[in-house]
Order: C-alpha cells, then structure tokens, then sequence
C-alpha cells in the first residue's frame, strides 16, 4: 500500500484515538509535519503526496511514542507560548496557556528598569517571556532542578534575553539576597489525591515534583509566602498561579502571614480565579 498524506492522517486519527489521544487529528499532523519537515499549511496542499520510506519510518516511530500517551510537546522538544517556541524536556513542565496570565500580569506591574525574580523557573516561558516584552528588566530565577536549569539557559540563549538573566540552583527564596519589586510564581499546586483527575500522559511523563505540593497542593504555596515579606520590596507584589478551587485557601494563608494581603484575583477563560497577586500590607 502507499501511503499518502490523506491516508496516513486518516489511519492515525483512528489509531491514537483508540489510544487515548483527545487531540488525535492535531496530533498526527503535527508529529507527520516533524517527520517530513513540513509546514500544517503544507500538508494540505499536497494531501495525495506519497511520503517517502525514510519518512514514513520517521513518522511510525513518533506514532509509537505518542500511542504510549508521551506527550505531544515532548516527542517534538518545542512547545509555543506567548507567540515564541521554547525548548521542553522531561527535566520540566510543559508550559500551559493558563501561565500566560502571568506574563500579562508582570509585564503590566513591573516598574520600569527593575530586577525582578521567578521562584521555580522550569522550561523559562514565563520569565523569558517577560523578559523579551519588557527589553528593561533584568530578573534572576532559581529552580532545583539543575535538568530544567540547563532547559532554561537554552531558552534564554534561544530568545535573547541571557544576558539579563541570572540562573540559580536553588529552592524557594531560602538562598536567594535582596529584595525584589515583582516576583512571580508557578508553584507545584495540584493535591496528591488529584492525580486520578489529571489527563494520564501528564502524569505519566511530567515532572511530578513541579505538579504536587503535597496532600493538600499548599506544602510549597505556605513555605514560600512564609519567606515572601522579607523578599519583597516596600511596593512590590508577588504574582502566583494556583488551582482553580484554591481561592479560599491562598486567602486564609495570606490572612494568616499577617504582612500580606492580597491585591487582586485575575480569572482565567473559564472564569475560574487562577493568578493572584499579592503585596505587603504596610506596601
């Protein structure tokens, strides 16, 4: 049999659905785009073109990695945000359109010319993303991963921004000096009895330390806003994604630091609060 685009498509559409894949079709043209080396638009401007043996067997191996549910980003190592492609690995997160909030929130409360901080900085999407729409700040980041460490210093290279851009192996805000006038947080938030709810290949492949903060999802949200007044400048603001039903619970850690409050909730497209900031309340 020779397969074309047309067919090829059509046969793993049905193939990775019957394999869990929710996004099947989008998936099997972007995995035959990597193997052939081509563009969306191209595939269906030639959808009776017969792929190649060399292509063919590219496109069966990518097959077998995303019918094992690997996630799509990490069989190609790219994921788009914020309108710029960044470099994953398993070593971090696959960087979500929700996080894109964060940018948003950043970019407008930074003040001009500022250092600002990225508690756990995984891939780097949001803070080099911040970093390219505001060509006047300077930030350091830190993770315990030195894995996603290395992913970042790639990404930082790949966009521009290294020079502003300081790296560290560290975790939460216990080694870092100095105060800062944003910082802003992805924190580890989903409770460990949730699992069961998340999509199996996130699960299966994403870095569990980056998702679980612990049998409640607040072991690292507590610690860090335990150590955040003495982080943050007189005026500054923390900038924190969270899960969407966490609300009550951010509002009485906050309430209970008694040198924090919060300044406003920013919902995400489902209407669901998902990025808090926060200041000092003598700010």
């Amino acid at each position: 049999m020779t397969w074309t685009i047309r067919s090829l498509i059509a046969w793993s559409q049905g193939y990775l659905r019957e394999k869990g894949s929710p996004t099947a079709r989008l998936d099997a043209e972007l995995l035959l785009c990597h193997a052939m080396g081509f563009r969306r638009l191209d595939l269906y401007l030639d959808m009776d073109r017969p792929l190649s043996p060399d292509e063919l067997a590219a496109y069966r191996q990518l097959i077998r990695r995303r019918a094992a549910l690997e996630p799509v980003a990490y069989i190609l190592g790219t994921k788009e945000f914020y309108g710029r492609d960044f470099s994953v690995t398993r070593d971090v997160l696959i960087p979500r359109p929700e996080s894109e909030l964060l940018v948003e929130q950043a970019c407008t409360l930074a003040p001009h010319g500022a250092t600002i901080l990225e508690i756990g900085v995984g891939s780097g999407a949001v803070i080099i993303s911040i970093l390219a729409e505001r060509p006047d700040l300077r930030a350091v980041a830190n993770d315990v991963s030195r894995g996603a460490l290395g992913v970042a210093r790639e990404n930082a290279r790949r966009h521009g921004v290294a020079p502003r851009l300081d790296l560290l192996a560290s975790d939460g805000l216990r080694a870092l000096r100095g105060d800062f006038a944003l910082i802003v947080m992805n924190p580890p938030y989903v409770a460990e009895d949730e699992a069961a709810l998340l999509d199996p290949d996130v699960v299966l492949y994403e870095p569990h330390g980056a998702l679980f903060g612990g049998e409640d999802g607040l072991d690292i949200i507590q610690r860090v806003l335990g150590e955040l007044p003495a982080r943050l400048q007189a005026e500054g603001v923390l900038v924190m994604e969270v899960g969407y039903d966490q609300t009550p619970a951010i509002e009485r850690l906050v309430a209970a630091t008694g040198a924090l409050e919060i300044r406003t909730w920013i919902k995400d497209l489902a209407g669901k609060p998902r990025v808090v900031v926060m200041g000092r309340t003598h700010g």
